[in-house]
């Protein structure tokens, strides 16, 4: 429910931005700039480009935005746009060494222990059990995995910014969260003394702060 209706915000913000609203589109901007930057540079190293690519996204938007229709996922249809734009761009001005792999979509996150401990009060090597084993994984359970718990989008924006089908997505996930339960042994021995911080901190009020968190609390508890 709480999904719904801010994506229905988002859609009226994006229809005042259609319409002509330079303050609708700033708004849009400082809610969505953090997230393209970090998700932009995953694509490439190049944070230079990644800022060039994030302004061209929205001046074009805005030099276009008569000619744009509704879209479901105000989100997930700039990431794809990002994306989309650092591909052309690095091809263009020669920076395609660059990119993090020969084809900009195949999208190459590294996790590390310090990610985790902002979501959770958990060790360092709680953090670096659980970013090894997230390293191990395809790039595309990688990315599905940062796009459903680092960005906390539903299956069918993951769908939209991999194109993807949703239940391809489901499978990639599902895939990754037993691949976490079958192997975590090996990567985390098991401690008595660990698990209930870990939950505890991971939940406030009964609901998980984060869907980071989520991904945490599930780590410890598989």
């Amino acid at each position: 429910m709480e999904t719904s209706v801010k994506n229905m915000a988002e859609n009226v913000v994006w229809r005042n931005f259609r319409n002509g609203d330079s303050n609708a589109l700033a708004q849009i901007f400082r809610e969505q700039y953090d997230s393209l930057y970090y998700y932009g540079t995953k694509l490439t190293r190049d944070e230079d480009l990644v800022k060039d690519c994030i302004q061209n996204v929205f001046l074009k938007l805005w030099s276009r935005r008569d000619q744009l229709g509704e879209i479901r996922y105000v989100k997930a249809y700039l990431l794809k746009t990002l994306q989309r734009h650092i591909s052309d761009e690095a091809v263009a001005s020669g920076k395609k060494k660059n990119l993090q792999t020969d084809l900009v979509y195949e999208f190459d996150i590294t996790f590390s222990h310090e990610d985790f401990l902002i979501a959770a009060q958990i060790s360092k090597e709680q953090g670096e059990a659980l970013a090894r084993f997230l390293n191990q994984l395809s790039k595309r359970q990688r990315e599905a995995l940062f796009l459903k718990f680092y960005e906390g989008l539903d299956y069918e924006k993951i769908a939209d910014v991999m194109a993807l089908n949703v239940q391809s997505v489901r499978n990639l996930i599902h895939q990754s969260l037993k691949s976490l339960k079958e192997h975590k042994a090996e990567l985390m021995p098991p401690s008595s003394s660990a698990l209930r911080p870990v939950l505890d901190s991971a939940c406030f009020d009964g609901k998980y702060a984060s869907p980071l968190a989520l991904l945490i609390a599930y780590f410890f508890a598989a």
